[in-house]
């Protein structure tokens, strides 16, 4: 499965820019390669359209939709316009396309700490040229890793304290306000990492 899915039908626009709203609203304001979310790296203006087949290779694509993709300068900056090789092509060194699959489940593994293991010669080129494995990636993965695991241990603690409300000699309003903090947290680390 994709990881990301284009749902915009934008018109035709002579710059490239001209797309940035409709691909912000199709990668979920994420980068399409590393993955991290405008709320974690400080806003929109940390990201910038890249053509995911390069237009000194393709310049027929220079504002075609389908090639166009959102990410973060950084990994914009890496994967340039690089492009394999028909000789890497045959040895399926690619770029993974994540509009076409998720690269974290068929190339690339992640680890406890944060950190890639490349699993096939697809996943090994997008790292290599990419720098998935960047230190502030792995970074903000290690921490994705922990907000996604302690959620469920914060629904629950949210569950309790609405159950504690209806107990006999309660401070309702110290409850309430742990309930509100407690909602709040959550619903920043769901924005921040983008999770369900």
């Amino acid at each position: 499965m994709a990881l990301f899915e284009r749902r915009e039908t934008p018109g035709r626009y002579a710059d490239p820019r001209e797309y940035r709203p409709f691909l912000r609203r199709d990668f979920r304001r994420m980068c399409a390669y590393c993955e991290r979310t405008e709320v974690y790296l400080g806003g929109e203006e940390h990201f910038e359209v890249d053509h995911f087949k390069p237009t000194k290779i393709a310049t027929e694509l220079k504002c075609y939709y389908p090639n166009l993709y959102y990410a973060c300068r950084k990994c914009n900056q890496y994967k340039s316009s690089k492009w394999p090789s028909d000789e890497q092509v045959n040895r399926g060194k690619v770029f993974a396309d994540p509009c076409a699959e998720d690269p974290y489940l068929a190339h690339l593994l992640e680890r406890w700490d944060g950190s890639l293991t490349e699993l096939t010669a697809c996943g090994e080129y997008t790292n290599g040229h990419i720098r998935l494995d960047r230190a502030d990636v792995c970074e903000w993965r290690r921490q994705r890793q922990l907000a996604r695991n302690n959620l469920p241990t914060w629904q629950k603690l949210e569950e309790s304290l609405l159950l504690a409300l209806d107990l006999p000699r309660t401070n309702r309003n110290e409850i309430e306000q742990q309930i509100e903090a407690l909602r709040q947290l959550m619903a920043e680390l769901k924005d921040r990492f983008q999770l369900v």
